[in-house]
């Protein structure tokens, strides 16, 4: 078998993971659990030894200092510890080396596992819409069994079918009931942000875009029924507009920007007030409780935050930052884990973008930087991977893709 073919499928097997590992049921299981955190790092080590190049340049000096600044918050981190150790130690190391050698290659190779991660994630889109609209919506097929879950204190066991599609989450939108498309996911939002990921790769990075592919995408997004997921999508479509006008229509569009800012706020008002009043408003009770409560860990201790603070002083340290990432890690981190995270989310890329003029790389960072900041997934291998990315970024040379 040749070496690329493995090389193909090894790429498969890490980006499978790191869905997996992306807040799913199977990570119940504890054996399931630690297969999908170490597989990862094992099969990486495989990719980097069959390379038979390397980069020979010097260490940069700002990422030698990033990477001892990601190492400093594990020695007084109280939680959680082995968690952090292996994932800035081991798997962010590994990522950022791997798309370091791959990007020395070309444009495909530099970015094959946003590419595999892109691919799986639409044929999962394709089969939880399947999934979602004959066992969920017109319910032809009945449940096959309930899966253990932990996600949620007051559900011990969610519907599922077959294993591969969970019903986890219900909304009302128009005043029905009814699931949400969670996928293999533990809720709608946890399946949205995969989704919106994927869909910057395929609009931004793909060099040939595929209507079939984003469409399938964004019909997924939607029926995830998520308030981010709503926004991104009227985002792209206003960056797509802006992006496709010409002449006086783009002049319409920028006079008119403050409306459609307003109208889009006046949207996302309207998407929260239904949905309170469709049972939400517990969600949105705790979700700004706990940015309160995670601006007030910060601030009383800015520097490294509530990592070096004992946990009797703080009794919800381990439930803290449940609701989006930008406040947990400016709680939990304080000011210097935060700056670490935009060092390598925007940053880096702004770098990149005025080095090289290119506004691929600076749309797709900003959009995951968008969804990343109001969704929990700070030390997720989803998130590591776009770290990794933006490391990799420095000194790379301008790349030949169309633009947006």
């Amino acid at each position: 078998m040749r070496t690329s073919v493995i090389r193909r499928i090894l790429e498969y097997a890490v980006v499978f993971c790191i869905i997996l590992e992306f807040n799913t049921p199977y990570l119940i299981f504890p054996v399931a659990k630690r297969m999908i955190q170490i597989l990862p790092a094992i099969i990486l080590v495989c990719l980097i030894l069959m390379s038979n190049y390397s980069i020979r340049k010097k260490v940069n000096g700002w990422l030698f200092v990033y990477w001892v600044g990601s190492l400093i918050p594990m020695f007084v981190i109280k939680s959680h510890l082995d968690g952090y150790i292996f994932r800035y130690v081991i798997i962010l190391p590994l990522l950022w080396l791997y798309l370091s050698l791959r990007k020395e290659i070309g444009y495909k190779s530099y970015l094959s596992l946003f590419f595999c991660f892109s691919n799986m994630m639409v044929i999962l889109a394709c089969i939880s819409l399947a999934m979602w609209l004959s066992c969920s919506i017109l319910h032809i097929f009945p449940s096959t069994g309930l899966f253990p879950s932990e996600w949620a204190s007051n559900v011990s066991f969610i519907p599922t079918y077959w294993g591969i599609y969970f019903e986890t989450q219900s909304v009302a939108p128009w005043g029905e009931w009814f699931h949400r498309n969670s996928g293999i996911f533990n809720e709608g939002p946890m399946h949205n942000m995969p989704l919106c990921v994927a869909f910057c790769i395929e609009y931004f990075l793909r060099p040939v875009r595929s209507k079939v592919r984003l469409s399938i995408l964004t019909i997924t997004i939607l029926t995830t029924f998520t308030t981010t997921g709503q926004l991104f999508s009227l985002l792209i479509l206003g960056l797509h507009l802006y992006k496709t006008s010409r002449g006086k229509l783009r002049a319409a569009i920028i006079i008119l920007a403050p409306l459609l800012l307003f109208g889009g706020y006046m949207a996302a008002t309207t998407l929260m007030e239904n949905k309170k009043e469709t049972g939400g408003e517990e969600s949105v009770d705790t979700r700004t409780k706990d940015i309160t409560y995670c601006i007030e860990a910060g601030i009383k201790h800015p520097v490294l935050g509530v990592g070096l603070v004992e946990k009797k002083k703080w009794k919800d340290l381990n439930n803290m930052g449940g609701s989006n990432s930008l406040f947990a890690v400016f709680a939990k981190g304080g000011i210097y884990v935060l700056a670490l995270y935009l060092g390598a989310l925007i940053f880096i890329p702004y770098m990149y973008y005025k080095k090289n003029k290119g506004t691929n790389f600076l749309f797709a960072m900003l959009f995951f930087f968008f969804l990343f900041t109001i969704t929990i997934s700070f030390l997720n291998y989803l998130t590591l991977l776009f770290i990794a990315w933006g490391l990799s970024m420095s000194g790379s040379r301008k790349w030949n893709v169309c633009e947006v």
